[in-house]
């Protein structure tokens, strides 16, 4: 069994999961309303674009303040802020204004406020466990976003045979404010403060040297860039375009969809926490890079929406192998005190090439079937692992 310091798994957990489970609702709500209102995959994308570019902007500050402020603060902060904003979009849709440009600006404020999350929590979690514990403690914490992910599309599914699509943001929000209820109660240990007399530009040359002086992780993050900009695009845009305009489903049925992806990225958390320490996670994560592109190119033969569930269940079991194992990587390889700076540029790496990916593949499929997409996406993303098992460090990372 691993331990822990305190008792602040289980909070961190529930919190994440509701949060998440009100994130996995707000996307397809978000994406499905985009491509309704305007019939545009294009522009779809674009939006869809608009909703990870703040990671590009602004996640490197976001590590600094993760490594000066207290974590559970900086997470605290960004639950609010989300939920007020994501408020806004029901309300306006509720006055009868469906202005794609204010949504688009509205999704984009959200996003940024969602920077601070991710690199506070990450490095929150190497202080409460101890250093041999971080694999399975990492496992444990992503199925808390996988059962999100399960859970949300369904309920959204089962809902909106009752409620409009608008109501979905709602939940949204609600989730936050619970999800921060449960934040109140986690106890934070003493956080050993940077002098005030550094200065954020600093403190990012000093994470940005880092890296240089560690090829290693500047590699592996690298990689992490490349994967993401062929995988994301045909996840957050392409896989409403296959269901909405290519196999005429409904609302319900991406949704459905989605829920199918989570129970895919479960059965993956559960061969991880099995696999422990008979595998290098830096292996783990190359075969998981392997599957993740690979099944996406059989997408090409999609032709109903079951065989979009069955295959992106087989897909999605992948995307754990990847996540977590690059998550305990970093964390066991890197100081602590850095931890803030490099996870947000993970962070990056992973969000904001969704935001280029997503546009990219919106537009793309203005001209060109989705399908074919998934295909010649898919085969590069699988290259990015068999270019990683060359390198030995990485293969043999621990």
């Amino acid at each position: 069994m691993f331990q822990v310091k305190d008792k602040n798994i289980p909070l961190l957990w529930s919190a994440q999961m509701i949060s998440t489970a009100g994130d996995a609702i707000y996307h397809l709500a978000l994406i499905w309303l985009i491509l309704d209102i305007t019939g545009s995959p294009a522009v779809t994308g674009l939006v869809a674009m608009g909703t990870y570019l703040p990671a590009m902007l602004f996640s490197l500050y976001a590590g600094v303040l993760s490594d000066r402020l207290h974590r559970i603060g900086l997470m605290i902060f960004s639950n609010l802020a989300q939920a007020f904003t994501v408020i806004i979009i029901p309300t306006l849709l509720y006055l009868g204004h469906e202005a794609t440009l204010m949504i688009g600006v509205l999704a984009f404020i959200r996003a940024a406020f969602g920077t601070l999350f991710p690199p506070a929590l990450n490095a929150f979690i190497p202080t409460i466990t101890d250093r041999d514990s971080l694999v399975r403690v990492n496992s444990v914490m992503a199925t808390s976003q996988q059962f999100a992910w399960l859970i949300g599309p369904a309920f959204a599914g089962i809902l909106l045979g009752f409620i409009s699509l608008k109501a979905l943001f709602i939940l949204d929000g609600l989730s936050f404010v619970l999800a921060t209820v449960l934040l109140l109660l986690v106890r934070q240990p003493e956080q050993k403060q940077r002098p005030t007399d550094h200065s954020s530009v600093k403190d990012l040359k000093e994470g940005v040297r880092y890296l240089v002086e560690h090829p290693f992780i500047g590699y592996f993050i690298g990689l992490t860039v490349i994967n993401n900009l062929f995988i994301m695009g045909p996840a957050i845009v392409g896989t409403p375009i296959l269901v909405k305009e290519v196999l005429g489903g409904s609302a319900s049925d991406f949704a459905f969809v989605e829920a199918c992806l989570a129970f895919g990225m479960l059965i993956g958390s559960f061969f991880i926490y099995r696999l422990r320490g008979k595998i290098n996670p830096g292996l783990l994560l190359l075969i998981g890079m392997i599957l993740d592109g690979g099944t996406y190119s059989i997408f090409y033969l999609a032709d109903s929406v079951p065989f979009v569930m069955v295959f992106i269940t087989i897909h999605a079991i992948g995307i754990p192998m990847i996540t977590v194992s690059r998550t305990a990587i970093i964390q066991r390889h890197t100081p602590n005190a850095v931890h803030g700076r490099l996870f947000s540029m993970v962070h990056i790496a992973v969000v904001g090439m969704t935001a280029l990916s997503s546009a990219l593949v919106g537009i793309i499929a203005n001209s060109v079937d989705v399908r074919i997409i998934f295909f010649w996406i898919g085969i590069g993303a699988a290259l990015c692992g068999v270019i990683g098992l060359l390198n030995k460090e990485i293969r043999r990372a621990d």
